[in-house]
């Protein structure tokens, strides 16, 4: 089950990504699972409009009661999260969402709610591209179910979600079986290697931390693809290339002598390049421990470094509850003033 939304019927409340109409990688994915022998009545896709409450409240329950022992199932939501800071509870934003009340909101409580009483398998993979996607691994920690769950979430932060397709179309690589996915080479693409490519390209393109969890038996070995021969591969390292004196996020796609054809994350534009111009992507950190001020709805709190990962860091904000702790990117750190 997918459910991808890019508008809203509040559009005052929930903005709207234009920008990611084109090319949307939710519709791909879909495309995708249509391709395989999975049967088309076990596959629903509600887009934009069609994700009202009760349209996906509807199509969940369907799905769930047609499922029998040992099935496996995916569900996968892209658009706006939302958290309540007074409860703890994390929605997924549906079409039709209220701008006074989260009494409509689709709730991943009730996501679970509904699997645990409704599903007839044994796994479930849960997916989320998203601001506030990491209540699903929240919600899962809290759980306990003798069904095997897997959860990946596009963020951890209470940060606002990018708007772009980077989370999706990793997952899109992953199940595809493009070899840039294949972390460690073994021409077999896992559960494991989609999460950490995943977690590598939200870091260094987003500068968003994506999160794994998997329950029970689930095992994060679970093969998902094999790769394919005929996707050409590229090399795909992640550096910073110097242009008019400035360094810039990009990736290498091919040596070729003693240049290097790359690709800006800024803008996509490509360019030949000489080796001095590029550098491995080291992002300058702060320490663990290291008194910091860190933003959050474009105020400066202060905070604490409790781990730092590739240009990302987990901070935990003085005086909030441990709830409140999240990983920024560079834009929302800086020293303590």
């Amino acid at each position: 089950m997918a459910v991808g939304i890019l508008q809203w019927e509040n559009s005052d409340v929930w903005a709207a990504f234009p920008d990611a109409v084109e090319g949307r990688f939710d519709e791909k994915l879909v495309e995708l699972f249509h391709s395989t022998r999975i049967p088309d009545e076990q596959i629903v896709f509600l887009q934009d409009g069609e994700a009202t409450i009760d349209a996906i409240q509807k199509n969940l329950s369907g799905l769930l009661a047609n499922t029998e022992e040992d099935d496996l199932f995916i569900l996968y939501f892209a658009g706006h999260g939302d958290w309540d800071s007074d409860t703890d509870e994390y929605y997924f934003i549906n079409y039709d969402a209220k701008a006074d009340s989260r009494d409509n909101y689709w709730s991943i409580a009730s996501i679970f709610e509904s699997i645990e009483s409704g599903f007839n398998g044994s796994q479930v993979l849960l997916v989320g591209d998203c601001c506030y996607s990491v209540g699903l691994i929240e919600r899962v920690k809290k759980l306990d179910s003798e069904i095997d769950y897997a959860c990946i979430s596009s963020a951890y932060a209470h940060n606002s979600s990018t708007g772009g397709w980077t989370f999706t179309e990793s997952l899109y690589k992953g199940f595809l079986g493009d070899p840039v996915v294949d972390i460690d080479g073994d021409r077999l693409i896992t559960l494991y290697d989609l999460a950490r490519y995943a977690e590598l390209e939200m870091a260094f393109i987003e500068e968003q931390k994506s999160m794994f969890l998997t329950t029970n038996n689930f095992a994060p070995q679970m093969l998902l693809s094999s790769v394919d021969s005929e996707i050409e591969a590229i090399e795909g390292k992640r550096v910073e290339v110097e242009y008019d004196g400035e360094w810039y996020k990009a990736k290498t796609l091919e040596t070729q002598d003693s240049q290097a054809r790359i690709q800006y994350i800024i803008d996509q534009s490509e360019e030949w390049v000489e080796p001095e111009r590029i550098r491995p992507y080291a992002p300058q950190m702060f320490a663990v421990g290291d008194e910091v001020e860190a933003q959050f709805d474009e105020e400066w709190y202060p905070a604490t470094v409790k781990k730092a990962w590739y240009g990302l860091h987990l901070v935990s904000y003085e005086g909030y509850p441990p709830s409140w702790d999240e990983w920024v990117g560079s834009d929302y750190i800086r020293p303590r003033q």
